[in-house]
């Protein structure tokens, strides 16, 4: 028993003297500690009191620089930065900016004052020579302006006199005025009177001209019911006689009836109609006239299944026995679809046959000639594009309409005078020749030959007689015969 007690102090002992060494390191360090913090108070309160001292010392030279500025001490930094601003604003707005403070815009503004003062005192003197120049100018003008206000008051004289005149002259024109007001009225009652009047007229003319059209139209039916072109049983003439050896045709018709070389004609049978939608069997040309009533034609076109024998009647709306017809022409005429305007051909065609052209229309939508009730045919090529372009021939189509001349596509005028695109035709046999239709290149053009002709390729001849090509060994032609041999 006695052994457990001894045991618990020497354990409590050992407890006592570990929180007694503990106590002593604590409280050690927290001394030190408290020593360490002292020490920076007493730095702390002597850095406060430096810190202070030097506060008030600025406190006081701001004041004091409140004071020179003058806003007085009780004013904040804030206000003093928008003095400065408002006076920078006021009075040194022209300085730099470096210089927008106090001391530096005094001296911008006591250098700027300097100059101004020097330009003053210029202009000052400048002023005063002016002045005394401008007196000797008022000297000098003073005799100019007595004269001066003499012709005025003169002038003041002339003017009331003047407008005495213009008021007796106004009085005049207002009394004239009033005697035209009231001759314009009793022109105008007139004038009404007659509009009324004409505006009947115009009422009675339109009735007379819808009537007018009305029979226009009638007689214009009737006139192509008695259109000789669409009357089967007449013919411009026949052939007589076939050479089909010559390819030559003879027409019983000549010199008497007004013919003329290069005229075409279609052919058709002799039993067949002739006019508007007969079969042809060929087409003719005129090439020699050989008495009043008998001429000779060359065969341009013929069918060899059923080719031209006498009695065949010949046929063309551009001429008549006796006299020429008179076409109008209107549209784009192309006839070998190439692009360009094949018109003129159509007047070579008209003209040699006899024929004359009354009136065509133009590119830009004009008229020229006129059609009349002696025009026989209007023909017709292909519309023209454009409103303007088309007035021309709207106007001639209206006007065929009117006057009964027959219109007719320019194909169908084509077939009617036998012309054909000898270009298009290549004729066989003895009479063919391969150069009138070229070949044509691929690029849409036709090789021409330089002239240089290799050596091998020389024709070569015997010597002393003539080659192919009708020349003899010295290269000389020979002299060409005449029609008879000689």
């Amino acid at each position: 028993m006695a052994s457990s007690e001894n045991q618990g102090l020497q354990i409590a002992l050992i407890i006592f003297v570990m929180l007694t060494i503990l106590l002593s390191v604590t409280t050690f360090m927290f001394f030190r500690e408290y020593q360490e913090a002292d020490t920076r108070s007493v730095d702390d309160k002597k850095s406060a009191t430096d810190a202070n001292q030097n506060l008030r010392k600025l406190t006081e030279e701001l004041e004091a620089t409140k004071e020179v500025v003058g806003i007085g001490r009780q004013a904040t930094l804030s206000e003093l930065r928008q003095t400065l601003t408002d006076d920078m604003a006021k009075f040194a707005a022209t300085a730099p900016p470096e210089s927008q403070f106090y001391h530096p815009a005094l001296e911008f503004l006591s250098k700027t004052l300097a100059e101004k003062t020097d330009e003053l005192v210029a202009a000052r003197l400048t002023i005063q020579q002016e002045r005394d120049e401008r007196k000797k100018v008022e000297d000098a003008k003073q005799t100019q302006v007595v004269e001066a206000e003499k012709n005025a008051q003169k002038a003041i004289d002339d003017l009331a006199n003047a407008k005495k005149a213009f008021d007796d002259d106004r009085k005049r024109m207002l009394a004239e005025s009033e005697d035209l007001k009231r001759q314009i009225k009793e022109k105008g009652d007139a004038y009404t009177e007659i509009v009324d009047a004409k505006k009947k007229q115009e009422d009675v003319f339109a009735a007379e001209n819808k009537k007018l059209e009305s029979r226009n139209k009638y007689l214009n039916e009737r006139n192509l019911d008695l259109d000789p072109t669409s009357d089967s049983n007449v013919a411009d003439g026949k052939i007589v006689w076939v050479d089909q050896r010559a390819r030559t045709a003879y027409i019983n018709v000549g010199q008497s009836d007004g013919l003329r070389r290069q005229t075409m004609f279609s052919v058709v049978a002799g039993d067949d109609n002739v006019g508007r939608d007969q079969k042809t069997k060929g087409r003719l040309e005129v090439t020699e006239i050989l008495a009043p009533h008998f001429a000779v034609a060359r065969i341009i076109e013929d069918k060899m299944t059923d080719p031209m024998v006498e009695g065949d009647q010949i046929f063309t709306p551009l001429w008549s026995p006796g006299r020429g017809e008179g076409f109008g022409i209107i549209g784009l005429i192309d006839l070998d679809q190439d692009g360009v305007d094949d018109r003129e051909m159509v007047r070579d065609l008209i003209r040699m046959s006899g024929g004359h052209v009354d009136a065509e229309d133009t590119k830009d939508g004009k008229q020229v000639g006129e059609l009349n009730i002696n025009t026989r045919y209007l023909v017709e090529g292909e519309p023209p594009v454009g409103d303007l372009a088309g007035k021309a021939y709207t106007k001639m189509l209206n006007d065929a309409g009117q006057l009964g001349v027959r219109k007719i596509p320019v194909a169908r005028f084509l077939d009617m005078v036998g012309w054909k695109n000898q270009k298009q035709t290549l004729l066989f046999g003895r009479r063919g020749n391969s150069n009138d239709v070229p070949p044509e290149r691929r690029d849409g053009g036709q090789r021409q030959s330089n002239g240089v002709v290799a050596g091998g390729f020389k024709i070569r001849r015997p010597f002393g007689r003539r080659g192919l090509g009708g020349v003899d060994a010295e290269g000389t032609a020979p002299k060409p015969k005449s029609a008879y041999g000689k």
